[in-house]
C-alpha cells in the first residue's frame, strides 16, 4: 500500500499515526490476540512457528503470517533473539553447532571457536508488513568468544535496538574457562548501523544467563540478565541482576531481594520477567511455596515486593513469565494436569490448557500488528519500499 499511493505513504509513514496505532494494537482485547512460539533452532524452509490464540489457545492458527524464503543450504537455521512493538529480532545462519562439545550454562547463546566459523546475519522482521531489514555485519573476534545477542526498544529516541555482549573464553577439550568481558557492540535502527560503547560488562560478574522463553524484556528502554560473582573467602555465589539502559549506554547491577541470594538461598531457582510493566522476579525454593517479586520503583532495590501469585497446582511448575496481557504462561508436569503448558489469568483466576508440546525450548512471542517500518530513518526518507535478502 505505501508503494502503490503516496497519500497512504505520507500517513501510514507519520511518528503520531504509527504510535497511536501500535497503543491501540498492544491495548486490543485478549480474545484477539495470538501467540507465536518459534522453536529453539527454526528454518523458513519448514515450519517456523504454531499460532495460537489467547481466545482458544489449544488451536492451532494455519498460514496466519506471510513467511519470507531465504536461498540458503539446507542446514541454515534460525533463533529469535527477541521482539518488541511487533518487530521479531532473529539471526539465521548455519553457525548453530559448535565444533566441540561442552558444557554451555545457556542453550540460547553458543560458543564460537577461532575464524573459521560461518556467519549468520541478523534480521529485524515486522511480519504485518512483511517487510524485513538485514543488519550490517558486525564484529568477530579472532579468538574463542561465545556471545550474547538482544533486542529492544527506547522510547525516548524512538529507536529499536540489538546489544550483542561478548566473552572471551580459553577453551579446553572438556571444559570452559571464563576469560574476560569484551567491548559491547550496540546496532542503532535509526542510524542504521553498529559502534562499541565505551562501558565494558562489570568485570566481577562470571556469567550471564539469557532464559527469556518469553519475549516481553526490552520494551521501556532496559535490558535485564541473570548474573552472578564470587564473594568472600569460600567463594560464595551471590546472584544479581544485570541491566542495561539504552539512553545512557550503561550497564549497572540491579540487587535482587535478600531472600533470594543470601546463604541459605543456593538452591533457589529464579528467572527475571515483567508484569504489567516492572520487572519482576520468580522464584521457586525446594520444599518452600512459590514467590512472585516485583520491583514497584525500577532500580530501588527496596522497592521489591513478594506477591503469591502463581496458579494454585501441585507438582512441579516451571514458570516462562508473564505475556502483554499479564498473563502466566507455565510449563506443568504432564501428570498433574493431564496437559503440559497453560495460560492464568489472575484476574479471573482460570487457566487455559495451550499445546505447545512437551519440553519444548524456545521463544514465544505476543503477535501485535504494528506499522513500524524496518529501515533506518535516511533510508525511510529514500525510499517507500523495503529490499531485503529474504523474498516473500
Amino acid at each position: 500500500m505505501r508503494c502503490l499511493s503516496k497519500s497512504w505513504n505520507v500517513l501510514l509513514s507519520e511518528s503520531s499515526f504509527i504510535k497511536s496505532h501500535l497503543h491501540r494494537s498492544i491495548q486490543t482485547n485478549n480474545n484477539d490476540r495470538v501467540l507465536l512460539h518459534f522453536s529453539k533452532l527454526f528454518s523458513f524452509d519448514s515450519k517456523p512457528f504454531t499460532a495460537r490464540p489467547y481466545r482458544i489457545p489449544h488451536l492451532e492458527l494455519n498460514n496466519f503470517i506471510k513467511l519470507p524464503v531465504k536461498p540458503q543450504s539446507e542446514d541454515s537455521r534460525g533463533k529469535v533473539i527477541g521482539s518488541v512493538n511487533g518487530l521479531i529480532c532473529f539471526k539465521y545462519g548455519s553457525n548453530h553447532k559448535p565444533k566441540y562439545n561442552v558444557c554451555q550454562p545457556d542453550p540460547d547463546s553458543y560458543f564460537i571457536y577461532g575464524s573459521d566459523h560461518p556467519y549468520e546475519y541478523i534480521y529485524i522482521w515486522n511480519p504485518s508488513l512483511s517487510s524485513l531489514l538485514t543488519l550490517p555485519p558486525y564484529s568477530m573476534p579472532s579468538h574463542s568468544t561465545q556471545q550474547f545477542f538482544r533486542f529492544g526498544f527506547d522510547p525516548k529516541t524512538d529507536d529499536y535496538i540489538v546489544v550483542k555482549i561478548t566473552q572471551r573464553l580459553l577453551i579446553s577439550p572438556n571444559t570452559v574457562v571464563f576469560m574476560e568481558w569484551l567491548p559491547v557492540e550496540v546496532y542503532s535502527m535509526r542510524k542504521g548501523s553498529w559502534k562499541l560503547i565505551t562501558q565494558r560488562i562489570p568485570s566481577r560478574l562470571r556469567n550471564i544467563s539469557d532464559f527469556d522463553d518469553l519475549c516481553v524484556d526490552g520494551h521501556n528502554g532496559h535490558l535485564h540478565w541473570q548474573s552472578y560473582y564470587y564473594r568472600g573467602k569460600n567463594g560464595f555465589k551471590k546472584k544479581t541482576i544485570l541491566a542495561y539502559d539504552f539512553g545512557a549506554e550503561t550497564f549497572r547491577e540491579i540487587p535482587l531481594p535478600d531472600s533470594l541470594t543470601g546463604g541459605n538461598a543456593k538452591d533457589v531457582w529464579i528467572k527475571l520477567g515483567v508484569m504489567a510493566g516492572k520487572l519482576c522476579v520468580m522464584s521457586t525454593v525446594p520444599g518452600v511455596e512459590r514467590q512472585l517479586w516485583v520491583m514497584d520503583e525500577y532500580g530501588v532495590a527496596e522497592s521489591w515486593v513478594k506477591h503469591r501469585f502463581f496458579p494454585p497446582f501441585r507438582g512441579y511448575i516451571y514458570p516462562y513469565g508473564f505475556t502483554l496481557q499479564n498473563e502466566f504462561l507455565f510449563q506443568v508436569s504432564v501428570s498433574v494436569l493431564g496437559y503440559d503448558h497453560g495460560l492464568y489469568d489472575p484476574v479471573a483466576a482460570t487457566t487455559k490448557v495451550i499445546k505447545l508440546g512437551y519440553n519444548v525450548r524456545g521463544k514465544v512471542i505476543d503477535y501485535v500488528d504494528s506499522l513500524v517500518w524496518v529501515s533506518p530513518a535516511e533510508q525511510r526518507e529514500r525510499n517507500c519500499c523495503s529490499i531485503s535478502q529474504f523474498q516473500f
